[in-house]
C-alpha cells in the first residue's frame, strides 16, 4: 500500500517522485527519477518529508557535501545517513537538493557530491510529522532510476 506521492516536475520536464510504503513500525522510501542520480535526490527529499512539509522550508543555508563509498548500496546508506546526522547535529532540513557528482573512481570506489538548500528547523514554521532514529539496509533495492530504503522510527 503506498501511503504518500509526491511527484515533482523538475529536472527538465522529467517527472520524478517518491512515495511511501507500508511497513510496520518504520518507514519504506521508495524514490525514482530518470537515473539514479535523480532517484538519490528524492530519496532525500523522501527522507525531509518524513520529518516535516519541505513546502515550508525556505532556502536560507546552502551546504555542501562529498563523501565516498564502496559500493552503491553503502552510498545511498551513507547519503541518507549523513543527511540524518545534520538534522540531528545541526537542525538542518533541506528543501532542495542537487547532487552534482556520482561517478565510480578508478579507486572502485563511488563518490557522491551535492548541494543542499534549507534552512535551521524550527518547531514554530516547519510542522512535526515523524522522528526517524536511523537509516538501515533492511529491504533496500537500487536500480538503474530508483531506490528503496527502509528508515527506523
Amino acid at each position: 500500500m503506498v501511503l504518500a506521492v509526491r511527484v515533482l516536475p523538475i529536472y527538465e520536464g522529467v517527472a520524478v517522485s517518491y512515495e511511501y510504503l507500508e511497513h510496520t513500525a518504520d518507514t519504506i522510501v521508495h524514490a525514482k527519477g530518470s537515473d539514479l542520480k535523480e532517484a538519490f535526490e528524492q530519496a532525500a527529499l523522501g527522507y525531509y518529508n518524513v520529518l516535516s512539509d519541505t513546502a515550508t522550508v525556505e532556502s536560507k543555508i546552502m551546504k555542501e557535501v562529498t563523501f565516498e563509498s564502496e559500493d552503491y548500496k553503502s552510498l545511498l546508506y551513507d547519503w541518507i545517513d549523513n543527511l540524518i546526522y545534520y538534522f540531528e547535529a545541526e537542525f538542518f532540513i533541506a528543501s532542495e537538493i542537487h547532487i552534482s557528482k556520482m561517478e565510480k573512481l578508478e579507486s572502485n570506489m563511488i563518490t557522491l557530491s551535492a548541494i543542499l538548500h534549507g534552512e535551521t528547523f524550527d518547531l514554530k514554521k516547519h510542522p512535526q510529522e515523524s522522528e526517524v532514529k536511523a537509516m538501515t539496509y533492511s529491504f533496500m533495492k537500487i536500480g538503474e532510476n530508483f531506490v528503496e530504503f527502509t528508515l527506523d522510527l
